[in-house]
């Protein structure tokens, strides 16, 4: 069935507080209402760093510290591994299962903040890109873990990426200089902090800061907490893709209580998940709570409840393209509070990534949208309300708006969706409401 004009939707929409194109939403999330993920277990023993040579001077590399005490721990057959207060300077360095990496207040994990500290060459040393891909080799994130099982990231210490100098040979400053230095050439970044595959993944009460790109990233995780975190990095686009907290794909994902201010996706499902639940979460800056743009392996099931946006780009926010999709399916957005956001809603599967433009993937990879739930949302200063692109040929099909207020400069923007449902949807739509151009805005 091929969706309603937007004039159609719009003017039906105004006339009544609760306008109805489909039956009720089939959305039903109860089942992870109240998920919990099993914690990892960690034997009751404890190291500390300092025992393995670590000096917190702000000067001193401390890789080989860090190296012999994670194969101290690994040893024991598990265990604690304290970093005291201090700002202990490392390359990467790899993780062991049945360990809690745990940071006290005042303790630093920090990247090198030169290309020289980690043994790169100098990107200004090279005349051609071509020259630079040749020589260079991205560098392993600063944290990692593979294959693990039982692994904690706890404390109220930080994790530093040291990204200033990353950032300014990005694809972002190479294009804000391009009429004056035509051919810069760009250094691909490394991540912070990736785990890949884990059974029984804690991270919980740490600041991540100043990642080069990704500051958290977890993959392939079955079982997996977040809570309490803070992340931090520029948002006025001096710090380009700078990715807060990027699980997925995996099972049971509870992300919950987080502070987070930077200048790219602040949550997002990358790849697909399956029970998902996110809530209580404070958001500035960034690109809100987002599903995508990979959707591959699929999202079933995701709950976002009780979380602030304010001054972001976007706030609820699930895209994908053809060559990289896959089925997002019940979904739900509840209890959502936003002030001065670009775009408040998007669900978007003609999306198109500003870092390849030309991107085709694979063919048979055709993203779809289906039972979304979007209700009681509080939308203050909104540029626009929302868009909502299906494709011709793949619709968004079961997406209910309701009891929504919202304040914004234009009205939704709405194509190949198939039978929307508004109730309760009121809508100021008025010039001038919503927030001047944010820095970074896709």
């Amino acid at each position: 069935m091929k969706a309603p004009p937007l004039s159609l939707l719009t003017a039906l929409a105004l006339a009544s507080l609760t306008t109805a194109f489909a039956a009720a939403t089939t959305v039903d999330v109860s089942a992870i209402e109240n998920l919990r993920p099993a914690l990892p277990k960690i034997p009751d023993r404890t190291f500390n760093l300092a025992d393995y040579g670590a000096v917190g001077d702000g000067r001193t590399l401390n890789t080989a510290a860090f190296t012999k005490a994670v194969a101290a721990v690994a040893k024991a057959g598990g265990g604690r591994l304290v970093v005291p207060a201090g700002v202990f300077i490392t390359a990467p360095f790899a993780l062991c299962s049945n360990l809690d990496l745990h940071l006290v207040a005042g303790a630093v994990i920090k990247a090198p903040e030169t290309f020289a500290e980690l043994g790169l060459p100098d990107p200004a040393s090279f005349k051609t890109q071509a020259e630079a891909n040749a020589a260079y080799k991205v560098p392993d994130p600063l944290i990692t873990g593979s294959k693990l099982h039982d692994v904690a990231l706890t404390g109220p210490g930080a994790i530093d990426g040291s990204g200033a100098h990353w950032w300014a040979w990005s694809e972002r400053a190479a294009r804000n200089v391009a009429k004056t230095q035509p051919g810069r050439i760009v250094y691909r970044r490394p991540h912070l902090v990736v785990i890949n595959g884990c059974d029984r993944l804690l991270v919980s009460e740490l600041t991540f800061t100043n990642s080069s790109m990704f500051h958290l990233v977890p993959k392939n995780i079955n079982d997996l907490t977040i809570e309490r975190v803070k992340v931090r990095a520029p948002w006025d686009g001096s710090a380009p893709n700078t990715d807060a907290i990027d699980p997925g794909p995996g099972t049971n994902f509870w992300i919950h209580h987080c502070d987070i201010d930077t200048g790219d996706d602040d949550i997002v499902i990358k790849s697909g998940g399956t029970r998902v639940l996110i809530e209580d979460n404070t958001i500035r800056h960034g690109h809100g709570i987002s599903i995508g743009s990979k959707t591959t392996a699929g999202i079933h099931g995701m709950l976002v409840r009780r979380c602030t946006f304010e001054d972001t780009d976007t706030g609820i926010r699930i895209k994908s393209m053809r060559g990289a999709g896959g089925l997002v399916e019940n979904v739900r957005y509840t209890d959502i509070t936003m002030k001065n956001v670009a775009t408040a809603i998007t669900l978007q599967l003609d999306y198109v990534d500003n870092n390849r433009p030309d991107f085709k993937g694979d063919p048979t990879k055709v993203p779809a949208i289906r039972h979304i739930l979007l209700d009681h949302l509080t939308i203050e200063g909104s540029r626009n309300a929302g868009v909502i692109h299906g494709l011709p040929d793949s619709p968004i099909t079961d997406i209910t708006l309701r009891d929504i207020s919202l304040t914004a400069e234009k009205d939704f923007d709405i194509k190949d969706v198939t039978a929307p449902t508004f109730e309760r949807v009121t809508r100021n739509i008025k010039p001038g409401v919503g927030p001047k151009k944010i820095p970074g805005e896709h």
